[in-house]
């Protein structure tokens, strides 16, 4: 499979000039955006996030805690920001 790319030519010829080769590097790049989310799918840390947001929905689902309107989080926030 062919791929372009759009370079800008400063960017191009530094590359070139620093003997990079550019189709390994490319391909080096493609794998670890595959295997960081398998990685990540796979880790303890994605374990403990879905349980969080497995309870988050859990307490929204029975009333445990309400969520907040739109309009009030915007306030809210824009008080926050004021305030640091």
């Amino acid at each position: 499979m062919q791929v372009s790319l759009d370079i800008k030519d400063d960017v191009y010829k530094k590359l070139v000039n620093a003997g990079v080769d550019m189709q390994s590097k490319f391909n080096e790049y493609l794998t670890s955006l595959v295997t960081s989310k398998d990685d990540y799918m796979s880790s303890k840390q994605f374990q403990d996030d879905k349980a969080y947001f497995h309870e988050a929905l859990r307490e929204v689902e029975s009333g445990e805690v309400e969520l907040i309107e739109q309009e009030d989080y915007d306030k809210d926030m824009s008080t926050f920001m004021k305030s640091l």
